[in-house]
């Protein structure tokens, strides 16, 4: 079983080693942290935009980092006291598929966990697993009835609106693994996690008082329209929470992305395209969360490599390298800097001021 968990990152390991030798840094460990361009202004006006799209990145992948991690401890943790074949005596929660009581619903909607093979009118995809005889089931998308005309003169109903399109998951009983997919507002989001307990090995379902991790591969390609930019993006990331065996839960992973980020400001516009390299180290959440939202401690780094075309009276073309750090202390007003640059990120909002 051991085996299932190194194949689950075996993939990883160019980009560790790329990591590892840059010191998460593309330009290099010892390469100085600078901006080629030929005035003040701009060199001002660059650092600012490389603040923003960073301190908003750094917030918006924390924010998916945690629904990931309730997602996935909510569906898959054990809610019955056995699955051993046999129909469990306890009565399956009202959410269950009717006439199915050897299903158990998750806290993710449309998610069960089954024993027996559900019926056809459930509209129940299942991934039957043979070691644990438990099927993972995902409901889904029932076909509409079909459209009653109204008589002639009558008003026509509205429409209804469309659904948003739900998380479409999968079970890989072999390599205890979970896969996910969701494309929803511009942004698609490929995902697997594993559960892992105190030594390591894989396990098919997250079990509390045993799971200690998950470990995480999440890949997403997505737009997003924010003031007076737009931005495209392409990530990978490799992410591990560990910690649920105590009070706390902590993260740490690394990851890389394809950036393209459009700022437009009266006639003149910068066009920033390029890498950037992200590592989350030692993020500290408290397990209860609602009277702490925040990361107690940890940073999070982001390196860019890019280049910028600014546009205006005349066209420019700029190279900037640049390592962003957060320092998370608790709060949602968190210090973001840029070298000698620094600035306030807050995560409630996504925005970077007071930069000095």
């Amino acid at each position: 079983m051991h085996s299932r968990s190194v194949s689950f990152i075996s993939f990883a390991g160019v980009l560790i080693l790329a990591i590892a030798c840059s010191g998460d840094n593309p330009a290099g460990p010892d390469a100085p942290s600078q901006l080629n361009s030929s005035g003040a202004p701009l060199s001002s006006t660059i650092k600012s935009d490389v603040a923003s799209a960073a301190g908003n990145a750094i917030a918006a992948n924390l924010e998916s980092l945690l629904a990931n991690q309730a997602a996935a401890v909510g569906s898959f943790t054990v809610l019955a006291p056995s699955f051993d074949g046999e129909t469990s005596s306890s009565t399956p929660p009202s959410s269950a598929p009717a006439d199915q009581p050897n299903c158990t619903a998750g806290s993710q909607p449309g998610v069960y966990l089954c024993v027996k093979q559900p019926g056809p009118g459930d509209h129940l995809k299942c991934t039957y697993s043979d070691e644990k005889k438990l099927y993972l089931c995902v409901k889904q998308e029932e076909p509409a009835p079909p459209a009653s005309n109204p008589p002639s003169g009558e008003p026509q109903p509205t429409p209804a609106p469309s659904p948003s399109n739900p998380e479409s998951c999968s079970f890989n009983a072999d390599a205890l693994v979970y896969s996910c997919a969701k494309s929803v507002e511009g942004k698609s989001v490929v995902k697997s996690y594993q559960f892992l307990d105190a030594s390591g090995q894989a396990m098919e379902k997250f079990v509390r008082g045993t799971t200690e991790s998950i470990r995480y591969r999440v890949q997403s390609d997505g737009t997003e329209t924010r003031d007076n930019h737009t931005s495209a993006s392409h990530s990978l990331r490799y992410v591990t929470v560990s910690g649920f065996l105590g009070p706390n839960r902590v993260w740490n992973g690394f990851g890389s992305s394809a950036d393209t980020t459009s700022y437009k400001e009266d006639l003149s516009t910068r066009k920033y395209t390029g890498l950037s390299v992200d590592t989350l180290k030692a993020v500290t959440f408290v397990d209860e969360r609602a009277t702490h939202p925040y990361p107690l401690s940890g940073v999070a780094v982001r390196v860019v490599d890019y280049t910028v075309i600014s546009t205006g009276k005349q066209v420019e073309t700029t190279t900037v390298h640049k390592r962003v750090v957060v320092t998370f202390n608790g709060t949602a007003d968190v210090p973001i800097s840029l070298g000698d640059y620094s600035c306030v990120l807050h995560l409630d909002t996504h925005k970077v001021d007071g930069c000095k």
